[in-house]
């Protein structure tokens, strides 16, 4: 163990779970840990903007969808010259 480990207590029945965990992922426990607490940190970001999203009313809403920073903008003529001039 390195100066930067620690050790936690959890009951068996959870690191019997972890284990499991990181056997089917063929991980370590610590990777099973950590891999869980990102999947549950992103699923409470998209739980926020499914919120956010339900509260916007209908203009809000259209003005989202006529934003012009939603566009690709692939049919401006300058995006090529960028590249035909290595500017990127």
């Amino acid at each position: 163990m390195s100066t930067a480990d620690t050790s936690i207590k959890v009951p068996r029945k959870l690191r019997d779970r972890i284990s499991a965990r990181a056997r089917r992922e063929h991980v370590t426990l610590a990777t099973a840990i950590e891999r869980a607490l990102d999947t549950s940190e992103e699923l409470e970001f998209w739980e926020e903007v499914h919120r956010h999203h339900e509260g916007l009313s209908e203009e809000e809403r259209r003005s989202h969808l006529s934003d012009r920073t939603l566009g690709d903008d692939l049919a401006d003529a300058n995006d090529d010259a960028l590249t035909d001039e290595d500017a990127w």
